[in-house]
């Protein structure tokens, strides 16, 4: 009888699990269907794009009325991401929603998740990554190495980061800020206090600068089956905080390719993320590589994706959070190179978009913004090559031929 009941409960479950597979399949979302995004920057614009290409309709919500995503989405909904009843208007024109970006107020999704809407990534993925310190705990937790640091939350906290974790320091906002933002670099206790004081004593995290020889960075997906893709690592080259450079596959060996791969799936699976997102980590001279952050959507750093693989990180964001198969990441050539366009001050007209195109290896992007402000994103361009050393050298006679004027100028390129 005992062994009548283990089967019992063994069939019992093996039931509950192909009808969790069924449910799970109905939640597919076919060509025609509506997908809402939270935000309309240039993320919000290249996933609608992809999702114009696969056949489905986009509404998405932003502060900005001119926002990059508005001439490519079918609706708009102007508001700000803690606008609860603009969300949930929102949630009424879409069959499945996403966000492009992590600094949302996650109170907004989890109002889509407790009305009935399904998010992905869900309302627990936002919560742990876009909160620095939740973040590193969670990764700490499932095992994975991550820079030293000490939350910070009162004045007495600064003294015992400063013995445990010591100098020179990152001091960060524990919530908001990227590209370098809501953080400055400490090297002694009066500066830190100093830093707290200014900020109004608002959570922060203290986190240790370390000498790496690389940053690397890798795209993976998940699907809401649980099954996992990713993308070549890559090496990430930051100016001033912010991106500048993708080179990929990054000139890293096989060993520590495969070590930050599989950091990347063993996040994607503790997390119970469905979506697309970025890990980016350091890596040190004794090749041990520390997570620094984890992006749950897709990232400045798979841009290449668009040009350089079978599917786009976009396409794949599409296909995950529409119960789609997952597709290929293969890359369609040996390497590529992505190079960030950023604004100056020097006007809002871009030139050098013929003298660039003349070239076949390279593929421009622009993102539709208005302004040129100094280092906003603009747009980017990715140079496809059979080898790193000539994507990089391509790439930067590209940049040469670029630049923001005035429109009554035009600078003449030699």
């Amino acid at each position: 009888m005992l062994a009548k009941k283990s089967k019992d409960s063994k069939d019992s479950k093996d039931s509950k699990d192909l009808k969790d597979l069924k449910d799970l399949k109905r939640k597919s979302i076919e060509v025609g269907g509506r997908i809402g995004i939270l935000g309309g920057g240039q993320l919000g614009r290249m996933l609608a794009l992809a999702a114009r290409q696969m056949g489905y309709r986009i509404s998405f919500l932003d502060p900005s009325s001119d926002a990059p995503c508005s001439s490519v989405a079918d609706k708009k909904i102007v508001a700000n991401y803690d606008d609860i009843a603009s969300v949930l208007k929102l949630g009424s024109r879409s069959d499945i929603l996403t966000y492009e970006f992590e600094n949302i107020d996650v109170n907004s999704v989890i109002a889509l998740e407790e009305a009935g809407h399904q998010v992905y990534p869900s309302s627990y993925v936002l919560k742990t990554t876009q909160h620095r310190i939740l973040e590193k705990e969670f990764v700490r937790s499932i095992g994975i190495k991550t820079v030293p640091f000490y939350p910070i939350y009162t004045p007495i906290d600064l003294e015992k980061a400063s013995e445990e974790v010591g100098f020179p320091t990152l001091l960060k906002t524990a919530y908001g800020g990227y590209d370098g933002k809501g953080q400055v670099k400490i090297i002694n206790l009066e500066q830190a206090q100093q830093v707290f004081n200014s900020l109004n004593h608002r959570t922060l995290i203290w986190e240790k600068v370390i000498n790496f020889t690389k940053e690397l960075g890798i795209i993976c997906v998940r699907d809401q089956l649980g099954q996992i893709v990713t993308y070549p690592v890559t090496e990430n080259i930051h100016v001033d905080n912010i991106l500048d450079t993708t080179i990929v596959p990054a000139r890293i060996s096989d060993n520590v390719a495969d070590k930050a791969t599989e950091i990347a799936r063993k996040i994607a699976q503790q997390l119970n993320i469905v979506g697309v997102f970025c890990v980016e980590m350091f890596l040190l001279e004794n090749n041990e590589i520390l997570v620094n952050e984890i992006a749950p959507r897709p990232h400045n750093s798979g841009h290449y994706t668009i040009d350089a693989c079978v599917s786009s990180q976009f396409e794949q964001q599409l296909r995950a959070i529409c119960g789609l198969p997952l597709g290929s990441p293969k890359m369609l050539t040996n390497s590529a190179v992505m190079v960030n366009i950023l604004g100056d001050h020097k006007g809002d007209r871009f030139f050098g978009t013929t003298e660039i195109l003349a070239n076949d290896n390279v593929c421009l992007h622009l993102y539709g913004k208005k302004k040129a402000k100094p280092k906003r994103k603009m747009g980017h361009f990715t140079v496809l090559s059979d080898s790193v050393d000539t994507a990089l050298s391509i790439a930067e006679e590209t940049r040469k031929k670029l630049c923001w004027l005035e429109s009554k100028y035009r600078r003449k390129v030699k």
